[in-house]
């Protein structure tokens, strides 16, 4: 098991996809070297962190809202990564992955890609906004590259809900030599994106699946923002990769630790405030979304018990988790900050 720190060099992109909320975004721009060196300083050090508490292996990703190649230092930012010792991935939609751009991220010794593309010719084109026959090229050209040198994953959006439709697209990257594949049904992006269905707080049910994972005193915990810790292009640190709309700001990487904001960022997710209660990861969210399936007759009862206790084993692993890491933070010279500070709220 392992630990991902996503740093967002970029929430910009070049490409127009309706399941991604780009204008829900109340500030984009591009991360400098001066901010990515000392957000990389504080996953070094959350690293040392991490190996006193737990033995995970940490990772970097540079990952978050846009396409990481828009800036124009992702190169060197991958070649820093990987002389802190890091296992280094970064995320794309392959259209600015030129033969050049290739080669460099290969040598400056990338470990894996993610490329996002879930449609291809003219439907690519009308739903990306980008040429298809360039995208097609680049990512056929990375993978006879990269054998043996870095892993390309192919991701793929079920954005049409339609199965026989990734199974199409999967077979589509097979004869052009790419092995492995994600795939995952639109996400509303902490609330950023309006999704029918996941209108939570309205649904009866959310009463019901509320009830039902804090019975017995129990708190139900998402593992997103533990595994997966996120500091956005400007350098705050953000609660996790869901929070589009940059609600959920813990400070600057130029004044705290990840260790430093932990208290604070578990104050946010145990409240469900700002993000957490409109999030379809949030597991009451989860388990109303589940149980509204089982009244429409679309699932078991048996279904919604495994997840219901799914939800609960997870929330109490992280719990243990993290109190161990709260007990390590106030033992540390470094401290944390108290939970009641006020966080900063995004506006557009």
């Amino acid at each position: 098991m392992f630990l991902t720190i996503d740093i967002e060099i970029t929430n910009r992109c070049n490409a127009t996809c309706h399941f991604c909320p780009r204008d829900a975004t109340p500030h984009q721009g591009i991360m400098d070297v001066e901010t990515f060196d000392k957000a990389l300083a504080r996953a070094v050090e959350y690293r040392q962190v991490v190996k006193e508490v737990s033995g995970l292996e940490v990772v970097v990703s540079l990952c978050g809202l846009g396409e990481p190649l828009i800036n124009r230092n992702t190169v060197s930012f991958v070649e820093k990564v990987k002389a802190a010792g890091f296992r280094c991935s970064m995320s794309s939609n392959g259209a600015l992955l030129t033969e050049k751009k290739t080669l460099e991220l290969l040598d400056a010794g990338l470990d894996e890609i993610y490329i996002n593309i879930s449609d291809i010719d003219e439907e690519y084109e009308r739903i990306y906004n980008l040429p298809f026959a360039t995208t097609c090229a680049n990512i056929t050209r990375f993978a006879e590259l990269a054998k043996g040198r870095c892993t390309p994953v192919i991701i793929l959006v079920d954005h049409r809900d339609d199965r026989d439709h990734i199974a199409a697209m999967q077979a589509f990257w097979r004869e052009r030599g790419l092995k492995q594949f994600h795939d995952y049904s639109v996400i509303n992006r902490g609330g950023a994106l309006f999704v029918e269905h996941m209108q939570f707080e309205q649904y009866s049910e959310m009463v019901r699946a509320r009830n039902e994972l804090t019975d017995g005193g129990a708190q139900p915990l998402c593992g997103a923002p533990w595994g997966f810790l996120f500091i956005g292009y400007d350098g705050n640190y953000y609660l996790c990769c869901s929070d589009w709309r940059k609600q959920a700001s813990l400070g600057s990487v130029f004044d705290y630790s990840f260790l430093q904001v932990t208290r604070q960022k578990l104050a946010m997710v145990i409240s469900r405030e700002p993000v957490c209660k409109t999030c379809n990861h949030d597991p009451i969210n989860m388990l109303t979304e589940e149980l509204r399936a089982l009244n429409r007759g679309e699932v078991t009862a048996e279904s919604v018990d495994e997840l219901r206790q799914s939800l609960r084993t997870v929330s109490k692993d992280i719990d243990v988790a993290l109190g161990e890491l709260l007990r390590y933070g106030d033992n540390h010279p470094e401290g944390m900050i108290a939970a009641d500070i006020i966080p900063v709220v995004a506006t557009s």
